[in-house]
């Protein structure tokens, strides 16, 4: 099998993470299936569309039986339909994208295993409208697609409940300093929600805090902004009680996540993010399909079944895949970062299950949205 990642350039901390993931999970639930060994070959894609391709074009004329990945949603973009044109099984870390959706839906070949990427945040909406009471909601987003879909997908949510978004502040990815759009945020918003990552979630909220925003106004944001890919470097007294709408957290108190957790830190010296729990579940997916074929793995159609078939108990809790989206029916948490036996973590404080990937809003309605937001801008 191929798996698709970057171990260098700007994504480089997410793809290792990733990796690691998936080798606890090989070493979890087996390297051998029906007696066939499972060889993985690892590319480094960089972090770049045109070397995505560029190796997938490769790897698949050499021959693969399951292709996993890539990580970044536009090497995916660019990956997705050269793939479905060969039709290769292939489990993408995410669905942002359009291409994948009428690609998944026409050819079946393709899905995720990890998450929808407004998913989380549908969720954090109603929750911030109906647990929380907020009715003015500040979003702050990078401008590029994921956050456009991450952003779009609140602001479609929350204003389906009745709720009013004051204002969008768009953070453009070649911003070294966020301290100027942070002093944008209006001081009579009920709250923020922040859809940053990696050094975008740091500096994020370092601002937040030297703006005086921490403890006075409540900061919700998605998955990325405090998982644990980052979250050993923010700042102890600003991240304390941030919130994330999160399809993993690393303090889920159930036993599957207790096992993930203790042997990963064992293995690695850190507590595992949500790249580290998407490595994971990819190698239990694919482990479970390929012993439902009884050794036989010579029609990719039926190893793609396979994959979309399996319903698992993850550390996120149970995932099945959808067969509208192709992507998971699954638990979002609503997280706080909370400190843990002198640890950061990020312990659940709400818990909604088995969502749909539409979360709270008519499939339709989640659709429009959906193509709409992964090209451009919410309006």
């Amino acid at each position: 099998m191929a798996f698709e990642v970057p171990l260098t350039g700007a994504f480089a901390a997410n793809g290792l993470n990733q990796k690691n993931g998936f080798e606890l999970g090989l070493d979890t639930f087996g390297r051998e299936v029906d007696g066939h060994p499972i060889e993985v070959r690892y590319i480094d894609t960089k972090g770049d569309p045109a070397t995505a391709l560029t190796s997938a074009r490769q790897i698949v004329q050499e021959g693969v039986t399951v292709f996993q990945g890539p990580l970044v949603s536009s090497e995916s973009a660019a990956v997705t339909p050269y793939l479905a044109q060969q039709k290769v099984p292939v489990d993408d870390l995410t669905l942002c994208s359009e291409v994948q959706l009428d690609s998944w839906q026409k050819n079946g070949n393709g899905y995720s295993s990890g998450w929808s990427c407004d998913h989380p945040a549908l969720m954090a909406a109603q929750w911030a409208y109906e647990d929380m009471g907020w009715r003015n909601i500040t979003i702050a987003a990078q401008d590029f697609s994921f956050g456009w879909e991450v952003a779009g997908g609140f602001k479609a949510a929350f204003e389906s409940l009745g709720g009013t978004v004051d204002q969008a502040i768009w953070v453009p990815l070649n911003a070294t300093d966020v301290s100027s759009y942070v002093s944008q945020i209006s001081q009579d918003t009920d709250a923020v929600y922040a859809e940053m990552s990696g050094v975008f979630a740091v500096r994020f909220i370092d601002a937040y805090k030297s703006y005086g925003l921490t403890g006075a106004i409540p900061l919700v944001g998605i998955t990325q902004l405090t998982d644990q890919s980052v979250l050993p470097q923010l700042n102890r007294d600003a991240a304390l009680g941030v919130m994330t709408g999160a399809q993993y957290c690393d303090g889920i108190d159930t036993p599957e996540n207790e096992e993930f957790v203790a042997a990963y830190k064992e293995k690695f010296d850190l507590y595992p993010g949500y790249y580290s729990d998407a490595g994971y579940v990819k190698a239990q997916i694919m482990v479970e399909a390929l012993k439902s074929l009884d050794g036989d793995y010579s029609d990719p159609e039926a190893i793609a079944e396979a994959l979309q078939s399996v319903n698992i108990e993850a550390p996120r809790g149970p995932v099945e895949i959808s067969d509208k989206t192709h992507s998971p029916v699954q638990n979002v948490y609503i997280c706080e970062v909370q400190e843990i036996d002198g640890d950061l973590r990020n312990v659940p404080i709400k818990t909604f299950e088995s969502v749909p990937p539409e979360g709270p809003l008519e499939y339709e309605e989640w659709e429009a949205h959906f193509r709409h937001d992964s090209a451009g801008r919410p309006e």
